[in-house]
């Protein structure tokens, strides 16, 4: 999809003023922006909300020296995947329904993060994250119980995937980056 400055803008007002206006409700937030410095003036900010039904990305770049991450009270409904060494790890991930994951490119090169079915016993699901460098933060929150395999799509398959296990499911098949 191509996003117009404009369009980035007007999605990211909309989405800043219904956080300030939800911020005394209880129900909890999908992700936590995240501010990356990509040189000593200039700041990425990205933010990723997706959940198993609707994906909604947005981005901004400002003015600013210092990297900064906001406070999020759903910090413990969250697991961290690191991105490193041109794989992720934990390869192999079981989490909760209801559980958000947090893929951290903790290296120099770009990442994203796509849905695959390696397996017929995978769930069939779609989500295609954008590409950030280092210190780029993804976030998915996984509402169903299921198999979810994933990739990178820009290392492919056989490089860089993983599996999230969601709920009571079990796994035994071998991934394509583990043969």
């Amino acid at each position: 999809m191509d996003y117009t400055r404009r369009g980035v803008l007007s999605v990211l007002g909309l989405g800043l003023l219904a956080g300030c206006a939800g911020r005394g409700g209880s129900s909890p937030a999908e992700t936590e922006p995240d501010t990356i410095a990509e040189s000593p003036t200039e700041t990425q900010t990205t933010t990723v909300t997706t959940t198993a039904e609707s994906p909604t990305e947005t981005s901004s770049t400002t003015d600013s020296q210092t990297a900064t991450t906001d406070d999020d009270p759903t910090a413990a409904d969250e697991t961290v995947v690191a991105m490193e060494n041109v794989a992720f790890s934990p390869l192999r991930l079981s989490i909760d329904p209801g559980t958000t994951v947090v893929w951290e490119n903790r290296e120099g090169l770009s990442h994203n993060v796509r849905a695959q079915q390696f397996h017929d016993v995978a769930t069939d699901w779609e989500f295609r994250s954008e590409t950030v460098g280092r210190d780029g933060r993804i976030a998915y929150e996984f509402e169903r119980e299921g198999i979810y395999e994933y990739d990178c799509g820009i290392h492919g398959s056989r490089a860089m995937c993983g599996v999230v296990l969601v709920g009571d499911v079990t796994f035994e098949e071998t991934l394509p980056c583990e043969e």
